[in-house]
């Protein structure tokens, strides 16, 4: 009898497991592995799609607060399914002052279980949930946030707060 294989979607990790690695192009195609960032607290920010109004808001505040996220030991990661141009052309319209990585084949926000099937009136997209997950330095997920509505942002305060004490 033939083993059913399971769909390419994971589920969300949980709280104390091992964060899936992967290894993503930045916004100017340098190649990104999430496991060199062990040895430190990692956020990673993933958000549904570059130049829309509510992912600015959430990338122009997580640059606004990176300097205080660093001093609480954290480096920041932002994801998209958009490609490393768009990606490039929306870190440099805002200034953006940490990674934006691109998950333009899709495999990274399937293996996170955070696929977003519908954006806006685009029937299977595939767009990244709007999802925040902190890894300690072994890369262990100790906190997460995802919203099934793209339109609500992260409790910024609730993250610093968790990075500053954590």
């Amino acid at each position: 009898m033939a083993a059913t294989k399971r769909s390419s979607s994971s589920s969300v990790p949980k709280i104390g497991q091992k964060a899936p690695d992967f290894e993503l192009p930045d916004q100017d195609l340098k190649m990104q592995k999430l496991s060199d960032y062990r040895g430190k607290k990692t956020v990673l920010a993933f958000f549904p799609a570059a130049e829309s109004s509510v992912c600015t808001k959430e990338m122009c505040t997580i640059r606004d607060s990176l300097d205080e996220l660093r001093d609480y030991g954290a480096n920041v990661l932002g994801i998209s399914v958009d490609g490393p141009f768009v990606n490039k052309a929306f870190a440099n319209n805002h200034h953006l002052n940490f990674p934006v990585l691109s998950d333009y084949a899709r495999k990274v926000i399937k293996k996170y279980g955070i696929v977003m099937k519908k954006l806006a009136v685009m029937e299977d997209y595939n767009a990244a949930k709007r999802a925040v997950f902190i890894l300690d330095k072994d890369g262990k997920v100790r906190y997460r946030w995802v919203s099934d509505n793209p339109l609500v942002e992260p409790n910024y305060a609730e993250i610093k707060e968790f990075l500053k004490n954590n």
